[in-house]
């Protein structure tokens, strides 16, 4: 079971920093087959393609990495990273933030996170793309967002400076409670992401509300998001968030506000509890991959 509201009962103004596009950009096929790639050798000449390396160097790869780094009025914190084994310094790579879900412990939060980039690195492997998976601080291995958030923040910060990442191409996912905190990062910084996923998630669990007590509204969230962010909604049929609290009804809410089922909306109802799989990610990373952000 995952309880109602089990994160803090009003979102944060999630801002993050290099707000950069307010359009969408579908990418060629091409780019999110295996071994994904930003160019390559003789590619069509009226293909343009959105383009904003972040040029870093000097981190370690391949592999499993990780980087403690010291945020400023918090302390220092630890996250972990995977660079395919194809990686390059140069060219750009795409990115996913990875949230895991509520761990138990401020210890278990620690295995959760590198659970998460262990379940990604396969797809990141084949599919060439670097996972980020931030370590969550609250009391129960849940997310405070107004530590985490800036914590995130501070490591993509680090992460673009030591690796060169492709930021129009920072992708997020969430796991429970992780999901229920990609909601409100994607939407709140639609002009940051340039798509998410989310399993096991809900909008109504804390990113907004039917009623708008707290604020914001899903409709005043959704309205107001710009660009219309894709996003992927893996969802069980046995998930309590399913048949409880209301989670099934999210694809409406996001298609009453100009999201298109299987074009920037994609919805899977699997027959399952509150879970997700290493194949479902897959599925997911294949809907949100083909997006990236446009002037």
């Amino acid at each position: 079971m995952i309880p109602a509201r089990c994160l803090a009962a009003v979102p944060l103004l999630l801002m993050f920093t290099l707000a950069r596009a307010a359009s969408t950009v579908r990418l060629p096929d091409w780019m999110c087959g295996a071994g994904d790639t930003v160019f390559r050798s003789g590619f069509e000449s009226d293909e343009v393609l959105p383009h904003d390396p972040s040029n870093g160097s000097g981190g370690a790869y391949p592999g499993n990495q990780t980087r403690t780094i010291t945020v400023s009025g918090i302390g220092n914190r630890t996250f972990y990273l995977r660079l395919p084994p194809a990686y390059t310094p140069t060219r750009s790579w795409p990115l996913l933030l990875a949230l895991h879900g509520a761990a138990g412990s401020p210890g278990a939060a620690q295995a959760a996170a590198q659970q998460v980039r262990s379940d990604w690195s396969s797809w990141a492997d084949s599919h060439g793309f670097v996972v980020l998976a931030p370590v969550a601080s609250g009391s129960q291995g849940s997310w405070v967002p107004q530590t985490d958030v800036p914590v995130m923040s501070a490591a993509l910060d680090d992460t673009m400076a030591r690796y060169n990442i492709e930021r129009t191409r920072i992708e997020l996912w969430g796991f429970s409670a992780g999901a229920h905190v990609a909601h409100a990062l994607a939407l709140f910084n639609a002009d940051y992401f340039a798509a998410y996923g989310v399993s096991a998630g809900s909008l109504t669990q804390y990113a907004c509300t039917d009623n708008g007590v707290p604020p914001p509204s899903c409709n005043q969230l959704l309205g107001s998001a710009q660009p219309k962010i894709p996003v992927d909604i893996h969802l069980g049929t046995l998930d309590p968030l399913y048949t409880t609290y209301g989670a099934g009804d999210d694809p409406g809410r996001f298609q009453s506000n100009g999201w298109v089922m299987n074009q920037d909306l994609f919805y899977t109802l699997f027959a399952g509890g509150h879970t997700y799989t290493v194949a479902q990610l897959g599925e997911i990373w294949t809907n949100i991959c083909p997006f990236a952000l446009g002037p």
